[in-house]
C-alpha cells in the first residue's frame, strides 16, 4: 500500500548543518559567560584590594592620634599643627610618602575624596591628602610627587578627607576621616573605576 504525502526523512547534511548551528550558538553563549565571569572576578578582586588599601591608610592616620613618645613624634596635637611646622618638626605626621613642602598635613582638616586625582596635584585641596600605590599596593615615595611617580606604574590612587566633627565644642576634639581608593587596573564599568571607601573617627587621647 502506498501512502500519499512527502515521507522524506532528514538527510545527513541537514543534520550536520543543524549541529553546526547549535555548536556556534553554544560557543557564543559560552564566550559571553566567560567574559562576564572574568570581569566579575576582576572587579571583585580589585574592590577587595582597594578596601585593604583604604583600611591601611585609615590605620596610619589613626596612629597619628596616639600619645607621642617624644616631643618630636606624631601625636594628635603635634599632627594638627600648620603644615610647615609639621614638615619641619614632626615628620612622622607625613603619611603620603612624599616629603616635599606642603605634604605633611597629618590630621589637619582638608582634602577630598572626589573627583579622582589622576596626576600630581599642583594646587588645590588634594595636596597632602593624596598618595599613589603601585599595582601591588605598595606606596610610591619620593622627595616630590613627580619624583615618586617617575618611571613607575600607578595601580591605585588614595585620596582622603579629614574634617572636624566636633562642631558643638565637645571635648575631646573629634576628627572624621574618609579614605577613598581608586583602581587604575581594573575593567571599567560605565566609564568609572571601582572604588572602596572607609570612614572612621578619631579623638584626642589627651
Amino acid at each position: 500500500m502506498h501512502l500519499g504525502g512527502d515521507e522524506r526523512g532528514v538527510t545527513l547534511i541537514e543534520t550536520m548543518i543543524a549541529a553546526a548551528v547549535a555548536v556556534v550558538a553554544v560557543l557564543a553563549i559560552s564566550n559571553t559567560i566567560f567574559v562576564a565571569t572574568v570581569a566579575t572576578k576582576n572587579q571583585g578582586t580589585e574592590t577587595t584590594r582597594a578596601t585593604i588599601c583604604a583600611q591601611d591608610k585609615t590605620e596610619k592616620l589613626l596612629a597619628l592620634a596616639s600619645v607621642p613618645t617624644t616631643a618630636t613624634t606624631a601625636g594628635f596635637s603635634n599632627c594638627t599643627q600648620p603644615t610647615a611646622t609639621q614638615q619641619a618638626s614632626y615628620p612622622d605626621c607625613d603619611v603620603t610618602g612624599i616629603t616635599a613642602a606642603g605634604w605633611a598635613t597629618g590630621l589637619l582638616a582638608g582634602g577630598s575624596t572626589s573627583p579622582l586625582q589622576m596626576s600630581c596635584p599642583a594646587s588645590g585641596s588634594n595636596i597632602g591628602y593624596t598618595d599613589f600605590l603601585d599595582q601591588n599596593g605598595n606606596q610610591l615615595t619620593g622627595a616630590g610627587c613627580s619624583a615618586a611617580l617617575s618611571g613607575k606604574w600607578t595601580g591605585y590612587i588614595r585620596q582622603w578627607q579629614t574634617t572636624d566633627a566636633d562642631t558643638f565644642g565637645a571635648t575631646p576634639a573629634l576628627k572624621q576621616i574618609t579614605v577613598a581608593v581608586y583602581s587604575l587596573q581594573s575593567v571599567n564599568t560605565n566609564n568609572t573605576r571601582p572604588i572602596a571607601m572607609v570612614t572612621t573617627y578619631v579623638s584626642d587621647p589627651d
